[in-house]
């Protein structure tokens, strides 16, 4: 049964926000990925939209380069061609997080240097935008995160304006914290972004059940990539659209190869690593199940040794990291001298002790933002260590 309030189940209290939203905000756009709940949102959102004559609703669709053709798709049945949908379909060259390769921490989708093995055609329609011309605050090879940013300020032209974004905070821990920690007017759904964008969450406590039965009892079309994910035995808490080389997405590799293997032969060409995902993902060489010491090593041992072994400039950001972390807790309680090797293993999951079985876990896993010794995202951190001078900027 869907959640529910004391009046209102999670579907009804969705479209109340959706109305809101709509009489709140001269400027709405829907950042719309093909996903399950990005496909909800817009569903929702056009009925609403429809009422309110916000029609044609403006619709953000970047697209990655490396998504399965079968999303694709989806984005052409659903939005290409509708007249009640303003779509903005972005193919430029931005930087994409790769967690299966500390040679190629991050990757270039529709780099113009590397036209000769994208994983798709570029596509040749009038809503594509594939000029980095095209916008002012555009720079080459900006983070995705950096970009959807700029993006709805541009659009916003300096009036009040939303983004409507599909993210639900049963999903991980970390969207939990990133829809509920900041309220905008008292609303725990909205998030304020700058002076004039809102980013919006009306489906944030919706569970992945309440999707699907949206999508059954609605019968909207959705894409059907989840059919194929469902005949690989994945758990319908599991799937994920997006592109599929992050640090949460990478355990679904495996599939890639089985779904669409014409599409993974040029993914295995164009993205370091994603061989190698594909088969440890799951497995203890990538800390995913457990990590298991080298027999005669220490874990501060084993830390040094997997440092060496990386490239200068990844080494260097983790090295940045791990210092920062010891001198932290430096500050609170614990010496160099005093960090143990290891210690009690719910502490220090919890993040309530350091040790260096925790460290030399961060590197294994390669958790690139170092979120498992307490770091989260950063704009800049790209652009500091690998971002080097072109001639596109």
């Amino acid at each position: 049964m869907p959640k529910n309030y004391k009046k209102d189940n999670v579907y009804v209290a969705a479209k109340k926000r959706i109305q809101d939203i709509f009489n709140t905000f001269p400027k709405v756009y829907i950042a719309f990925s093909g996903g399950k709940d990005s496909t909800v949102m817009l569903h929702m959102a056009l009925e609403v939209a429809k009422s309110e004559n916000r029609i044609p609703l403006d619709v953000l669709f970047v697209d990655l380069e490396g998504q399965y053709d079968t999303t694709i798709r989806h984005i052409e049945e659903v939005a290409l061609y509708s007249e009640e949908i303003n779509l903005h379909w972005i193919c430029l060259p931005l930087n994409l997080r790769n967690s299966v390769s500390v040679f190629q921490p991050h990757w270039r989708c529709w780099d113009p240097e590397q036209s000769n093995v994208w994983i798709r055609p570029m596509p040749q329609y009038p809503q594509v935008v594939s000029n980095p011309e095209q916008y002012t605050f555009f720079k080459y090879g900006m983070e995705f995160e950096d970009f959807v940013y700029q993006w709805g300020n541009w659009f916003s032209n300096d009036e009040r304006c939303t983004c409507l974004l599909g993210i639900r905070s049963d999903e991980s821990l970390n969207r939990f914290f990133s829809v509920t920690k900041h309220g905008w007017r008292g609303k725990n759904w909205l998030s304020k972004a700058s002076d004039n964008l809102v980013f919006s969450y009306p489906i944030y406590d919706w569970r992945t059940e309440d999707i699907w039965r949206y999508v059954g009892k609605q019968k909207i079309q959705y894409n059907k990539l989840y059919d194929y994910f469902y005949l690989c035995g994945m758990s319908i808490h599991k799937m994920r659209i997006c592109q599929p080389y992050g640090d949460d997405q990478r355990q679904s590799l495996v599939y890639y190869q089985q779904i669409e293997p014409d599409t993974w032969n040029k993914v295995v060409t164009r993205v370091q690593g994603v061989n190698f995902g594909a088969l440890y993902s799951k497995t203890v060489v990538l800390g995913r199940i457990k990590v298991v010491l080298p027999e005669g090593l220490t874990w501060k041992r084993y830390t040094y040794i997997l440092l060496q072994s990386m490239p200068a400039i990844t080494r260097k950001h983790y090295v940045e990291k791990i210092n920062t972390f010891l001198k932290w807790w430096n500050n609170n309680g614990f010496t160099l001298d005093l960090i143990p090797d290891q210690g009690n293993l719910k502490l220090e999951n919890t993040g309530k002790m350091p040790s260096w079985r925790r460290i030399c876990k961060c590197i294994i896993k390669n958790d690139w933002w170092c979120r498992s010794l307490g770091f989260c995202q950063t704009k800049n951190t790209y652009k500091t260590l690998y971002a080097k001078k072109q001639h596109h900027e």
